[in-house]
């Protein structure tokens, strides 16, 4: 039989290939709200934009416009984005400003940029790195700034870590202010200052209650509530065995070591032992 044709239906489906076209969609975050610098929101945006005139490209779309995590894709505005280009049967590229930004997942970033090309035939350009993802080479490049932007991450990450086990060896909390304290220095530049609010001096009738009358948590939740406090009985429990509220510090970052805190004790370490 010489007509091959009627077998054309077994032979391997041919590769999608990149789709003809110039319609865009930008994508941009920061990793802050207050971070001001050359790669804010609306620079980012400017940049994006310049770029795609200069490309020829005809934008589209918007997408990103606020701060989002980029250490892993389980982002509300990236997620929006990728459903929007995979659903759209008319969009050919994905403009960021740089690859490292966008995703600092390392792999995963770069699996999703291929999966776009590969699967739908969607190139994603980044402004400060102009290379061609379609090539070798480019997609290369481009698989080496994701994972140089999951490496500035985790050297970031180890940075912040080293500095918040600093404070904490010297006895700072380096978290929120816990329930019942209010931190005097907050929204400064300088150590917290944790001394116990007007809700604390009434917890701390809990702690007597517990200590020395032995009443039962539900109980102690109702009479605090009589007093203006809600609290829970997990929530007491919490409390109660929690030696932070006698003045010291304890973490996962610092295992099998209890600190002494600079913070306002709300109650003694006696009555705390006694519970």
């Amino acid at each position: 039989m010489s007509n091959l044709s009627l077998f054309q239906q077994f032979a391997p489906k041919v590769p999608e290939k990149f789709k003809e076209g110039n319609n865009a969609v930008i994508y941009t975050r920061v990793s802050s709200a207050d971070q001001e610098d050359n790669t804010s929101l609306g620079s980012q945006k400017k940049h994006c934009e310049m770029f795609a005139e200069r490309r020829g490209l005809n934008i589209v779309g918007y997408f990103g416009g606020t701060y989002e995590s980029a250490k892993t894709d389980d982002r509300k505005e990236f997620n929006r984005l990728l459903t929007f280009v995979k659903r759209s049967k008319n969009i050919n590229y994905v403009i960021v400003y740089s690859y490292e930004r966008s995703s600092r997942s390392g792999i995963n970033g770069a699996s999703i940029a291929n999966d776009l090309i590969k699967k739908n035939g969607i190139i994603t350009l980044a402004v400060t790195q102009e290379l061609d993802p379609t090539t070798p080479a480019g997609s290369f490049q481009q698989n080496i700034l994701f994972l140089v932007g999951q490496m500035d991450n985790e050297l970031r990450r180890d940075k912040v870590v080293t500095g918040m086990k600093e404070l904490l060896i010297k006895g700072h909390w380096v978290w929120a202010a816990p329930r019942s304290y209010t931190d005097l220095n907050k929204g400064k530049a300088t150590e917290r200052n944790l001394v116990v609010n007007k809700e604390g001096k009434i917890l701390k009738k809990a702690f007597e209650w517990k200590a020395y009358k032995q009443t039962p948590n539900a109980e102690i939740s109702r009479k605090l509530k009589t007093l203006g406090v809600d609290i829970s009985e997990k929530r007491l429990h919490n409390l109660f065995t929690n030696p932070f509220y006698c003045g010291l510090i304890t973490s996962k970052m610092l295992p099998g070591e209890v600190i002494e805190g600079r913070h306002e004790p709300l109650v003694t370490r006696d009555l705390l032992s006694e519970k």
